[in-house]
C-alpha cells in the first residue's frame, strides 16, 4: 500500500510520543472528532448567497453571512470544493452546489476563474503516494513561479507536516490524489488557538491567491 511507502520514507517526521493504537501519528480523540468539520449550510438566491454555520472563525462568512453578488470578485466552480472570492478570501462551498453556482455566476455576470492549486503543490509530500526527488523538483519550480522559494516552502511544510500526517493517515483518509487549502485549514484549526489560527488563516489565503511572478519585471 502506498501509505506504508510514505509512512517509512525519508520525508516522514518522527512519530509523536505515545501514539494511540491504530493512530500512527498520535491524533487525540478531540482531533479525530474535529478534523472533518462541515462547511455549513448554503442558500443560493437570485442575487445573493446566504451562508450559516461556517466553521472558520477568521472568515467573513463565520456565523451568518449574506453575500451580495456585487461583493464577489470571482467564483472557482471547478475547485474542489468550489470557492467564491470575497475580498482577499476564498469561501468554500460544498460541491453539491456546483451547478447552482454556475447559474448564479452567469445570471449575475460574476467572473468564473479556475485558480491554481498552490496549496495542492505545497501539500504533495503528505499524500498517500510516493514523493520522488523528481516530484519535488517539479513542484518546486511551480511554486517558485508563484514567488515561493524552496526555503519558504520547506518552512510551510515543517509547520503543517505533523497535522497533515494526522489528518490524512490517522483518520484513514489516505488521500493519494490531492490535498487542498481546505484540508490544511481543517487540520491546523484543530491544532492552533484562536489568534494563532487567525494568523495562519490569513497566510493560507494570501498563498492561495498568489499570482505568477513576472520574471521580466525589474
Amino acid at each position: 500500500m502506498n501509505f506504508f511507502r510514505g509512512l517509512f520514507g525519508k520525508r516522514q517526521p518522527p512519530l509523536p510520543e505515545g501514539p494511540q493504537k491504530g493512530r500512527p501519528f498520535g491524533s487525540s480523540d478531540r482531533e479525530m472528532e474535529s478534523f472533518f468539520v462541515s462547511l455549513g449550510q448554503v442558500v443560493i438566491g437570485a442575487e445573493d448567497i446566504i451562508i450559516t454555520g461556517y466553521p472558520f472563525k477568521p472568515s467573513v462568512a463565520f456565523g451568518h453571512k449574506l453575500i451580495d453578488h456585487l461583493e464577489i470578485k470571482s467564483i472557482d466552480i471547478n475547485g474542489y470544493p468550489p470557492t467564491i472570492r470575497v475580498g482577499n478570501e476564498l469561501i468554500f462551498v460544498s460541491a453539491e452546489h456546483k451547478e447552482a453556482l454556475k447559474i448564479f455566476a452567469e445570471e449575475n455576470k460574476v467572473q468564473v476563474q479556475d485558480l491554481p492549486d498552490i496549496w495542492g503543490w505545497i501539500l504533495e509530500p503528505f499524500l498517500d503516494t510516493e514523493y520522488t526527488p523528481e516530484d519535488d523538483e517539479y513542484t518546486g519550480k511551480l511554486l517558485e513561479s508563484y514567488g515561493l522559494p524552496p526555503v519558504e516552502v520547506n518552512n510551510i511544510r515543517n509547520e503543517v507536516g505533523e497535522q497533515m500526517y494526522k489528518y490524512n493517515f490517522d483518520t484513514m483518509l489516505w488521500d493519494w490524489n490531492s490535498l487542498s487549502i481546505l484540508d490544511v485549514l481543517r487540520a491546523m484549526r484543530v491544532k492552533y488557538g484562536e489568534e494563532q489560527f487567525r494568523k495562519f488563516y490569513e497566510k493560507a489565503m494570501e498563498i492561495a491567491l498568489l499570482s505568477p511572478v513576472n520574471k521580466d519585471q525589474s
